[in-house]
Parts: C-alpha cells; sequence; structure tokens
C-alpha cells in the first residue's frame, strides 16, 4: 500500500513543525524572541491562539506546512502566519505563495465577519529549513519585471525568514524548548547531528515538568528516526534511552515504546523496520525468560526496560498457555 502524502514518516519535517509549533509553548516564545521589535512591542502574546486551517495548496504540501495564529495587534485582531519551508534550496516563488495564502485568509475572514469595514493585519513569517542558505529578497518587487513607472502597480510586502539551517548556535535563543527544536531541525539533515545530539538531549533534560520532557523525547525521536539513515536507528535509539536515564524519564525503550503503542506498526520501511523489531523481539524474549525465572515486574522493567503494562501481557499471556 502507498504511503499517504500526509503521512508524517513520509514527511517528517512537516510533522515535526506542526506537532511542535501547534503548542503555544513553543509558538509564543519564537514569537516573542524573534519577532521585529517593532511589531512585538504591540503584540499581545496572552491573545495568541491557533487556527486550525491550512492555506498550503496540497500541491505544494511536500515543500510547505503552515499555522495561522490569531493575536491582538495594538487592540484589534491580526494574524501571524508561519510558512515552513524545507526545499534544500531558497525558493524566489516563496513570496508569491505567501501572498496567495494570505489572501486565502482574508477571503475566510472576510466570510466569517461579514460586518468587518477591514481586514486583519497579516505578519508572514517564513521558517526555513533548507541546505543552502537563504539569498532571496524577503519583497515581492524581484518578481515582476523592471519598468519604469510602475511602481505602483506591484503588490509589496515583506515576510520575515528565520533560516534556522545556518543560525549560529550562539544565536539561537529563547525558552528550552523552543532551543531545542531549533537545535534538532538545524542538525537534522546534518553529518554533525552525533555530535550535537548529546547536547541538545542534556538541555531537554532541564524542563523540570516530567511529562513535558517525555512527550518531547518521543517527538524528537519518531523525528529523527524518519530522517536519519535506516542504518543509524540503533544508534539512535540507544543515544536517547542512554539519555533518558540520566535524566530519570522512566518510559520504555523509546522505539519499542513508538513501536508496541501502534503509532510505527505497519507504517515503518525497509531496515528500520527490521532494526526495530528485532530489538523488540530480543526485549520480549529476555522478559519472557525472567517471568518464567520468577522474576517480579519491576525487575525485568528495570533490566529491559519494557513498559510494565507490556510484562504484565506476556505474564497473563504465559498463564493463560
Amino acid at each position: 500500500m502507498d504511503t499517504p502524502k500526509n503521512n508524517p514518516l513520509k514527511n517528517p519535517h512537516n510533522a515535526f513543525f506542526r506537532e511542535t509549533f501547534s503548542r503555544i509553548t513553543t509558538a509564543r516564545p519564537f514569537i516573542d524572541t524573534y519577532a521585529p521589535k517593532q511589531i512585538r512591542s504591540q503584540l499581545d502574546l496572552s491573545t495568541l491562539a491557533i487556527q486550525k486551517d491550512s492555506f498550503v495548496d496540497k500541491e505544494f504540501k511536500a515543500h510547505y506546512s503552515d499555522i495561522l495564529y490569531s493575536v491582538k495587534l495594538k487592540g484589534k485582531s491580526a494574524f501571524i502566519y508561519m510558512l515552513f519551508e524545507h526545499k534544500s534550496y531558497s525558493d524566489p516563488w516563496t513570496g508569491f505563495q505567501l501572498l496567495r495564502n494570505m489572501v486565502k485568509i482574508w477571503e475566510q475572514y472576510r466570510n466569517q465577519h461579514k460586518k468587518k469595514k477591514k481586514l486583519p493585519i497579516i505578519v508572514p513569517m517564513v521558517i526555513y529549513h533548507g541546505a543552502k542558505e537563504w539569498e532571496v529578497t524577503t519583497s515581492m518587487t524581484h518578481l515582476f519585471e523592471d519598468i519604469e513607472n510602475t511602481r505602483d502597480y506591484i503588490p509589496e510586502f515583506k515576510n520575515e525568514v528565520y533560516d534556522i539551517s545556518h543560525i549560529p548556535d550562539e544565536e539561537i535563543r529563547g525558552e528550552i524548548l523552543l532551543r531545542v527544536n531549533f537545535l534538532i531541525l538545524k542538525y537534522s539533515r546534518s553529518p554533525e547531528l552525533y555530535d550535537k545530539l548529546n547536547g541538545i538531549l542534556l538541555l531537554l533534560l532541564k524542563l523540570r515538568d516530567i511529562k513535558t520532557k517525555t512527550e518531547y523525547f518521543e517527538i524528537l525521536f519518531r523525528y529523527l528516526s524518519a530522517v536519519v539513515d535506516a542504518e543509524d536507528t540503533e544508534h539512535l535509539n540507544r543515544e536517547f534511552n542512554e539519555i533518558a536515564q540520566i535524566g530519570g524519564v522512566t518510559m520504555p525503550t523509546i522505539a519499542e515504546k513508538w513501536f508496541l503503542d501502534g503509532k510505527a506498526e505497519g507504517k515503518l520501511e525497509g531496515k528500520r523496520e527490521g532494526v526495530i523489531e528485532g530489538q523488540i523481539k530480543t526485549k520480549i524474549e529476555t522478559a519472557e525468560k525472567m517471568i518464567a525465572m520468577g522474576m517480579s515486574d519491576e525487575q525485568i522493567e528495570k533490566i529491559t526496560a519494557l513498559g510494565i503494562e507490556k510484562i504484565k501481557e506476556l505474564r497473563a499471556k504465559k498463564k493463560s498457555n
């Protein structure tokens, strides 16, 4: 069966962007840290809310993802529109793509607010995740023929561009989750990933909330396991679990939990499926032997990193046989 185009394993960059920036806890500090000062000072970020719609045309979803936020700007309704672009190069037509999408937003707003006499301001932000540095101007004028006395007939606006693949590490600022997200995106397709991963995960351990910490360990693992080479999955799994144990994150082996919960079952491809299934099979066989030896669920969990529920399931299965 073909993998659907919106399958997160086929479009892992889009899925990671939407999963992380759909959280106000990530979006608010990003806007607070990186929005232009003259705009930031007028925004009431306590009113920031995520709108569910996407405005990217289907034919462009392989390279773009987007999130729309509503917010108060000097007390008036406004929007912040984030377009995530992960082509390998900066596309000169990104401004045109933004304009198309912004017109759709305004059309929707007019349909929903028929008595309004004015359109809301939209602040467009492009998060660029390409291998090459962004080289395109952030205005629209370069898309038009340069003809004397015609400037008044050209639509013009500026967009903010954040080239996260080429921001120096020391310039990646903000709260912990925001820095972790940017660093992971920056190095996800870089040969430096494994040199940086340990430090990024240790940064994540500084989070105080254990639930958030655990959620993000899984989110990051799902994303990276979908973008690294299949033969690196075991290395990735080991790296994550070593850091998780250092930070006291009590959880099953991340790859196992992802697979056993059904999030990856039937969707993993090629070698990656074989690697993870092999790890799970080994852990289960070990647990079954420990059950036969009379060891407790807690002892088995500590040694195999399987979850208690899975161990109980294996124990019940043995009793029924």
